[in-house]
């Protein structure tokens, strides 16, 4: 991420004006479209000058893509993780870190669930989804091939299929509608966010992955 240099007349309460309007932007992001939400309004939010939107991030375009790389940072790194060296715990420990970092930020899924859907040919579109594409890297995700050509998948488990589970295992229990969790007695909270993970950790490794040991390859 480039970071504004520093200047001369550097704003007090730099770090955390700067923190202040990550969260509203994220906040109100995620509430409405990307169009809908005004430079005035994230200020308003943050209870700073607008006039810093610019200084921090040069644009509400450069604020909106600062606040999805920096709240999907530590996945991403995950993800980098997973390339570099693939393993039976691949996905499991992916899993584990997004669901960390989503309960903090419940509502984010819904937000880059929206952006998938934008129309990538509209000009308006064309901020929104650059920052979501320099997050969600297919390449670095498809790690359901690697494993497969490394042999640590099941013989009768299909990659793409795979992969689509995963996803499936990630991204639902942030997207369900709050009424339908409520009626069936469920709160998307850290401790219960840690045992899905756990849970889900098994049923990847019981179902997909091949029973052996790595150390023999």
């Amino acid at each position: 991420m480039a970071e504004v240099k520093s200047r001369v007349g550097r704003p007090s309460g730099d770090t955390q004006n700067r923190d202040k309007l990550i969260l509203a932007a994220r906040s109100l992001f995620i509430e409405r479209d990307y169009a809908q939400v005004t430079i005035r309004e994230i200020a308003g939010l943050a209870g700073t000058d607008p006039g810093l939107i610019r200084y921090y991030f040069g644009s509400k375009e450069s604020l909106f893509s600062t606040m999805i790389r920096e709240t999907a940072l530590p996945v991403v790194a995950q993800l980098y993780k997973a390339k570099q060296e693939v393993r039976q715990d691949s996905p499991a420990a992916l899993m584990s870190t997004y669901y960390s970092v989503m309960s903090k930020h419940p509502h984010f899924p819904r937000l880059m669930f929206r952006i998938a859907g934008l129309d990538q040919s509209l000009p308006e579109n064309a901020e929104v989804t650059k920052a979501f594409y320099e997050v969600v890297n297919f390449e670095n995700i498809a790690i359901f091939q690697r494993l497969k050509e490394k042999g640590l998948l099941r013989e009768d488990v299909d990659a793409h299929c795979a992969q689509l589970s995963f996803f499936a295992m990630m991204v639902f229990p942030f997207l369900v509608p709050e009424n339908l969790l409520q009626r069936v007695g469920i709160e998307i909270t850290p401790t219960f966010l840690q045992r899905l993970a756990e849970q889900n950790a098994r049923l990847l490794q019981r179902g997909l992955m091949e029973e052996k040991d790595e150390s023999d390859e």
